[in-house]
Parts: C-alpha cells; sequence; structure tokens
C-alpha cells in the first residue's frame, strides 16, 4: 500500500544538511575573493571613466558656450543691420577677426536656404551645404525646432579643413551659425581640461590620480602630490593602457592597484591602496557571509518539511513534464505514482492539460472565424463592384487589393467629389495585421471626407488628414498616400505623392513609364509635414497605374525582389487590353516570380484609362509632369 508524504522521511537527511553546509562555506570563500577583485578593478575602471566623461563634459560646455554666445552676437548684429548684412563683406571680416581672437577655427553664417553667405574662410562663401553629406546634416537646424547641433570631426568639401563644427539656429535670420575647431586646437583645450579635472579628482580615501606625458613626468596629480617626479612602474604602461588589466605595483613606496587610461600624448593612472582595498574585501565577505548563512538558514528549514529521494524525483520529474507543457508540448503525460499526492498531482495535470487542449482549439476556431470575418468587412468597405461607375465613358477603371494576412494595411479608393472631379486615392499602412487594418479604416475614412472638403487642393487635404491622424496616432504608425483628383473634363489631374510608389503611365498607347516627380514625407510620420502639390495632363487613351510596395517588393525563394523593370514588362505585355486584364498580368508576373514563396507584403493595385478627350502631347522619352 502506498504511504503518505508524511511517511516518507529520509534517513540521510542530516548527512545531506552537513555536506551542503561545508561545500557552501567553501564555495562562499571563493566567491567573495572573486567578487572582491572584480569589485576593485570595477572600481578603478569607472573612476577612469569618470575622469574622462567629466574632462569630455567640460570641453563640450566651453565650446557649446563659445558657439552660443557667437551665435547670439551674429542674430543682435543681424537685427540691428538687416538681414541683408549676412551677405556684406563686412560681416566676413568681422567673423575673421573673431577667429583670429577666440578658439574657433572656422566661422560660417548659413541662410535658411543652407547658402553659406559670410564666413571667416572666404573659400566657404557661396558654397550649399547640402553638397556635403556631412554639413547637410545641420540642415536640422532649419526646422524651426532644433537650436543646436554638433557633428564630429570629418573633412569639408567646401575648404578640405578637417573641423568639429557646431551648429546654433538664428531664428531672427531663417537660417544658422557654424562654428569649427580643429583637432590641435581641441586636443590643446582637452588637455588642459584634463589635467584640471585629475587635480581636483581623488579615488576613494586615500587613492589619486596622476597625468603623465610621453617620457613619464606627472604633468597633474591630485592635490598636485608628486608633480614633476617621474613615474616609473614595475610593468609597461602602454601594455596596461591597451589591455585595461588592474595590477598590483609599488608606487611610490606604498603597495597599490593602478589602472592606466591612454588619452592622446597622455596617460591617466589610478593608484588605488592595497590597504583601502583590503577594507573592502573585508566588508564584502562579511556581507556575503551573512547573506550565505540566511539562505542556509533558509534552506535548511525548508528540507526539515520536505522529503528526500523520491520527493525529490518526483519533484522533478514532474516539473521537466511541466517545462516540456510550458515548452508546448501538450502531448507529455505527467506519471510519477510514488504516493497518493503524486497519484492526484499526476492527475491533474494531465486534465489540466487535456482542458487546456479543449480551450486552445475552441479559441483557435473563435479567432479563425473573427480573422474571416475581418477580412469580409475590410474587403466589402473597399469598393469592389466593377464597372465602378457604369454610366461614365470618359474614363475605365479597376482596382484590387490581396492581404498578405487574413487583413492588411493597404486600401484604395475613388470617388467622385463631384460630377467632373473623379478623386482616386491609394495607401499603404506600416506594418501589417489587425493594427494595420483599423489605421487603415481610418486614414481611408479621413482622406475620403477631407478630399470631399477640399476638392483640388489636394496639399490641404492631405495635411488635414495627417494633422488628425497624429492626435489619435497612439500606435505610432504612418501610412504612404497617392492621392490624385482628375478633373473629367480637361484631363487635368492633381496629386499630392505621400512617400508612396511612383505611378506608372502609358501615354496614346506607348509604353509604360515610372516618372519620379515632387515627393512628400508619409502622412502621420511628422506633426509639420508640408505636402508639396503636383499636376499632369492625362489625354485620350493614357492609362495610369498605382500600386503599393508589395508589387515591386514581392521575393522570390532566393529573396530577389521582383523589381520595377518586372512590373513595366508585365504591363507592357498587352497595353490594349481591359484594365482588369492589365492588372492580372501583373499579379500572374509576380506569382510566377515568387513561385510559391511566403507573400511579402499587401499588394493593391488601380489602374484607370482615360478617354475624356484627345489632347495634344509633346513626345519624349518621358512625359511632361508640370507643378501647379
Amino acid at each position: 500500500m502506498k504511504q503518505h508524504l508524511s511517511h516518507i522521511v529520509s534517513r540521510r537527511l542530516m548527512i545531506s544538511v552537513v555536506t551542503s553546509f561545508i561545500i557552501l562555506l567553501g564555495v562562499t570563500g571563493i566567491f567573495v575573493y572573486l567578487y572582491a577583485r572584480r569589485s576593485i578593478d570595477s572600481f578603478i575602471h569607472f573612476s577612469l571613466d569618470e575622469v574622462e566623461q567629466v574632462t569630455l563634459s567640460r570641453v563640450e560646455i566651453y565650446f557649446t558656450s563659445s558657439a552660443r554666445s557667437r551665435a547670439e552676437w551674429i542674430a543682435q548684429v543681424l537685427a540691428e543691420k538687416g538681414v541683408a548684412y549676412s551677405k556684406d563683406p563686412k560681416l566676413s571680416e568681422e567673423l575673421k577677426e573673431g577667429v583670429q581672437n577666440n578658439v574657433a577655427s572656422e566661422m560660417d553664417v548659413i541662410n535658411s536656404d543652407g547658402i553659406v553667405t559670410a564666413s571667416s574662410d572666404s573659400r566657404n562663401i557661396g558654397f550649399d551645404i547640402h553638397n556635403d553629406p556631412n554639413m547637410s546634416e545641420f540642415l536640422c537646424l532649419l526646422d524651426g525646432e532644433t537650436d543646436y547641433y554638433v557633428h564630429d570631426f570629418f573633412t569639408t568639401i567646401m575648404n578640405g579643413e578637417t573641423l568639429m563644427y557646431r551648429g546654433v539656429a538664428i531664428p531672427i535670420f531663417g537660417g544658422m551659425y557654424l562654428e569649427g575647431v580643429d583637432q590641435e586646437t581641441y586636443a590643446i583645450d582637452k588637455e588642459s581640461k584634463l589635467g584640471t579635472q585629475v587635480h581636483f579628482d581623488r579615488l576613494g580615501r586615500g587613492g589619486y590620480f596622476l597625468l603623465t606625458d610621453q617620457s613619464g613626468v606627472i604633468v597633474s596629480s591630485t592635490e598636485g602630490i608628486h608633480e614633476g617626479e617621474t613615474f616609473i612602474p614595475g610593468s609597461e604602461t602602454e601594455e596596461l593602457a591597451q589591455s585595461g588589466r588592474i595590477v598590483k605595483e609599488d608606487v611610490f613606496d606604498t603597495e597599490s592597484y593602478i589602472g592606466v587610461r591612454r588619452d592622446g600624448n597622455h596617460l591617466i593612472i589610478a593608484v588605488y591602496p592595497l590597504s583601502e582595498a583590503w577594507e573592502q574585501w573585508t566588508i564584502s565577505m562579511i556581507i556575503l557571509i551573512v547573506i550565505y548563512t540566511s539562505v542556509f538558514a533558509a534552506i535548511l528549514l525548508v528540507m526539515r518539511r520536505l522529503i528526500t529521494g523520491n520527493v525529490v524525483k518526483g519533484v522533478y520529474s514532474l516539473d521537466g513534464s511541466l517545462k516540456r507543457i510550458t515548452a508546448g508540448d501538450l502531448d507529455e503525460k505527467a506519471d510519477f505514482r510514488v504516493s497518493v499526492e503524486f497519484d492526484e498531482l499526476s492527475d491533474g495535470i494531465n486534465f489540466m492539460v487535456d482542458r487546456l487542449k479543449g480551450l486552445i482549439k475552441e479559441a483557435e476556431e473563435r479567432i479563425d472565424a473573427e480573422l474571416a470575418l475581418a477580412a469580409k468587412t475590410q474587403a466589402s468597405i473597399l469598393p469592389h463592384d466593377f464597372p465602378a461607375f457604369p454610366e461614365r465613358d470618359e474614363f475605365e477603371l479597376y482596382a484590387a487589393m490581396d492581404p498578405a494576412k487574413e487583413v492588411g494595411g493597404d486600401f484604395y479608393d475613388f470617388f467622385l467629389v463631384d460630377d467632373d472631379h473623379l478623386a482616386l486615392v491609394m495607401g499603404d499602412v506600416s506594418g501589417k495585421g489587425i493594427p494595420a487594418s483599423m489605421f487603415m479604416v481610418m486614414a481611408k475614412d479621413k482622406i475620403r471626407n477631407s478630399v470631399m472638403k477640399h476638392g483640388m487642393d489636394v496639399s490641404a487635404a492631405v495635411s488635414e488628414v495627417n494633422t488628425e491622424l497624429m492626435k489619435e496616432n497612439g500606435a505610432k504608425l504612418f501610412v504612404t498616400v497617392w492621392l490624385g483628383v482628375l478633373t473629367v473634363s480637361s484631363g487635368h489631374m492633381d496629386y499630392v505623392n505621400a512617400g508612396h510608389e511612383y505611378p506608372a503611365i502609358s501615354r496614346g498607347g506607348e509604353e509604360f513609364r515610372v516618372d519620379e516627380d515632387v515627393h512628400s514625407a508619409p502622412v502621420a510620420a511628422r506633426k509639420k509635414t508640408v505636402f508639396e502639390a503636383g499636376a499632369f495632363e492625362l489625354g485620350f487613351g493614357d492609362i495610369l497605374y498605382l500600386y503599393t510596395d508589395g508589387v515591386t517588393e514581392a521575393n522570390d525563394p532566393e529573396g530577389k525582389m521582383f523589381g520595377r523593370e518586372r512590373m513595366l514588362d508585365a504591363l507592357n505585355k498587352d497595353r490594349e487590353a481591359a484594365m482588369e486584364d492589365i492588372d492580372a498580368n501583373v499579379r500572374t508576373a509576380v506569382a510566377g516570380f515568387a513561385r510559391g514563396a511566403a507573400q511579402f507584403d499587401d499588394t493593391t493595385t488601380l489602374i484607370i484609362k482615360f478617354m475624356g478627350k484627345e489632347i495634344d502631347r509633346i513626345k519624349t522619352d518621358s512625359y511632361i509632369l508640370s507643378k501647379p
């Protein structure tokens, strides 16, 4: 007959307790030593890092204050003499004098277009900082929100100088002030402040820092001790600086730990007396012994309440089963039966797993049904009846959306603003799945309402949508949008491309081409975004093809992308076919290229053929787009 747990008591409990205690004491002694030594190393490394970081901070504060003060001076001069004075040679002469009298190596004044209008170096005047990849990073100072920006040393295209630049915005001017410092000047100032920092910093109670030159002469030290003397350690300082090791040395007749850090032509040496380090070891040992003793006492109390042998084995067995079940193996069975309690526990675990499998199956069926309903709902909110406007013969259009998951973030829309204006919309929400689909529904609705409000002013329509979506964008999503409003009577198209793919157009039966023209940032990416509008004309028989990146970025099994050229080849396969067939040619080409690979992204397309009237066109390699 099986026994209860209370009757299964191991005779070896006391032996196990004593053995565990001895092992614990040995491990404690080893751990305390390793912990204390690692703490000393970490403390010295941290102290060296702090000296360098504080020094760098002081250098940064110095140059920051310098740049800001001169930017304020320039702003005051422009306020007094007018912004036109930014181009006056006198200002450049004053900047030259400033370079001669200050630590700056170069001073430049740049207008709101990014053009250098005044400089201490005449070679810089007229230079467009857009042309220099490094200097163009300072264009952030023109956005009205950023007032200060720093770039590390780089060689400029303007004059070939290697400088570190600091830029300060000048709001009254709409531009900025750049101040550059060369590496030699920067190094001199850094070394000066490093010496000051070493002089006033201390390592613990009795430790200190030394700053030596290349010959080992101490040029600065904590409270000036040993300055002018030569530091001669037993170990090679350069090797210590490179390896970062902390070693024990006899420094000025005191046994100490030392750490070395190279900074330019100088060495920073941290000296920590061994006596003080042992104090830390003693404290650490006492703390760890107290901790281990407390843990051991707790373990002993727990072990008195546990059974040994079969109980431990049973716990491990059931724990292993639970881990495999937790990892996803729901076919695992708990089968440890040495006592009544373990019988009940095993049966309880197995019942729980069977119940869990049933709940998972129910949840999967419910989720599948809800996703199917969501996909059906999403498809229903997009226009899907074709021909869309059977009473209109000025155009023929077709659109389709194929989500990568059950629901997607792509969408299209088309609707009549009035009798003579047709709106076309193509959008792609960042991300996939249900969050993207919900954001898509919101974006589509706001775009339609905004277009009905603003009509042909597509820039204002998109700007309003951007403002509204930013207020309701807790998930930090954004959407690329191509919005066009076609004047049916004339073929004139006003459009905004907000981060979307460039459309393809076939004019007068000629091959489809992709023209890259007006392009803005995506909607809901930034609050203050200017959405530039563009315009072009559609003539009789011209075909416009809109698409999302699910077409061009579709992958084959090797990871290659379908690309724009393959899309154009598919579009040009039969340009005389119906719109639905032209679109089908592209989708067939994408499917053949993918060769069964998982769909990369939502695939959405919209194609329209304009037949409103014949207009004269200038035929060139690409059609002419004109801005409004």
